[in-house]
């Protein structure tokens, strides 16, 4: 979608620039600039329309079963889940077991993680800004976009701040835009094209699934931002489903089944960079098939996140009835402190007196009568602290991290651990 601008590569300064008469022609690329979209939607195969109308269906379920639970128990590890897939499809597979640690260590002890789970822990806080963006329920803007960067970035010095200089996606680590896969428009066209892309991300009447798609297209192509921009670009697939009110409470992990074909993922993107006219047919043509795919995608993360969904509620179902067992009573602070466990697993006893609106002496109690139970394994977290974790949902966590997170990785509910 668009025309080639021809740039010249300065191998001296590591800068590109518009070439000057006299230029070797060996140092030429091209620089891709799409058409805008703010104004167009693309005119899709039979196959496409029909998995987009099927995932719609398939959210629209899900949201429904869940209507009104606006902090379901699961979505601590659905966030989280989305969150290790994207950065899963940027070549960064953080150990999710241990991210769930450091993400405790932070939020107990105020301890500073490793930079490596660091990264990965501002992908969560990326995502988690662009749903509380969409929760606005206002126009989207091009700071909330930004905003959304530089929760990623943290104190990259880049975060937040459109580029102002040539980029590209290659291969390795050496590569150039002579020998590059894409190369995204020049810095001086990036202001006008995400101004547009934010115009249809605010445009009325667009099927969701559709819109999210084109936006997130359009972003990639665009590469507005020094680095960041895949990680960036998925956490808006979810500010727009959200926006759009077709998820509520649910956010299905998009990226874990595009995780699973990163190859299709990138060439689909790839084939919507085509050189035409704004009414040639080409252009829908070449979207269609990342539509398809993300329709799929989408489709499938509803489907896992049902599944997860039932698996945390058949495991605080079986918790307590371990704690039944041990002659705890319905309202008592243990019962309470297992409605909590699923979004915070990792937890210590200031935590869980926060969280029970008790005293350290009670939390205490509480934590002592689930160990006893195995609902909790105390562990060390530092040299003088101790956490108490939920293995089920942290290993939970840890399938939903791996490879195979979009077909087995999630036990069915009733292969929660067996009563000690």
């Amino acid at each position: 979608m668009g025309r080639f601008v021809e740039r010249f590569w300065d191998d001296q300064r590591l800068a590109s620039r518009s070439p000057i008469p006299g230029d070797d022609e060996s140092q030429m690329f091209g620089a891709f600039v799409p058409l805008k979209i703010a104004q167009w939607i693309p005119v899709l195969d039979e196959r496409a329309s029909q998995r987009v109308q099927e995932a719609e269906a398939e959210v629209r379920a899900l949201e429904a079963d869940h209507e009104g639970n606006a902090a379901l128990p699961a979505e601590w590890l659905l966030r989280r889940a989305e969150s290790a897939a994207s950065s899963t499809i940027e070549g960064v597979r953080p150990s999710a077991r241990r991210l769930a640690r450091a993400e405790a260590q932070l939020d107990l002890f105020e301890d500073r993680p490793k930079s490596a789970d660091l990264e990965a822990l501002r992908n969560i806080s990326a995502t988690d800004h662009a749903l509380e963006v969409a929760a606005l329920r206002r126009p989207i803007t091009l700071d909330d976009i930004c905003a959304v960067h530089r929760t990623l970035m943290g104190t990259d010095p880049t975060a937040g701040q459109m580029r102002d200089t040539q980029n590209w996606i290659g291969v390795g680590h050496f590569s150039t835009p002579l020998d590059a896969v894409h190369v995204p428009p020049p810095p001086g066209e990036v202001p006008g094209l995400m101004d547009d892309l934010v115009a249809c991300a605010n445009r009325p009447g667009v099927n969701p699934v559709i819109q999210a798609a084109l936006v997130h297209a359009q972003f990639e192509t665009i590469h507005p931002f020094a680095d960041g921009n895949g990680r960036t670009g998925r956490a808006l697939i979810h500010l727009m489903l959200r926006h759009s009110g077709l998820t509520k409470a649910c956010t299905p992990p998009i990226s874990s089944a595009l995780a699973l074909r990163r190859d299709d993922y990138l060439r689909a993107l790839n084939k919507t960079r085509v050189v035409c006219s704004e009414t040639n047919l080409d252009r829908s043509m070449a979207m269609s098939e990342w539509i398809w795919l993300l329709a799929d995608a989408t489709a499938e993360a509803a489907t896992l996140a049902r599944r997860v969904i039932d698996y945390v509620a058949a495991v605080q179902n079986e918790w307590k009835q371990r704690a039944a067992a041990q002659g705890t009573r319905r309202t008592s602070a243990p019962m309470r402190l297992i409605d909590e466990l699923p979004a915070h697993p990792v937890l210590n006893a200031k935590k869980a007196a926060s969280l029970l609106g008790a005293d350290m002496r009670t939390a205490l109690r509480s934590l002592r009568l689930l160990s006893e139970c195995g609902i909790l394994v105390q562990r060390s977290a530092g040299k003088r602290n101790r956490v108490y974790e939920a293995e089920d949902i942290v290993g939970a966590y840890s399938a939903l991290a791996s490879a195979k997170a979009g077909n087995q990785g999630i036990p069915n509910p009733g292969d929660t651990p067996a009563n000690p």
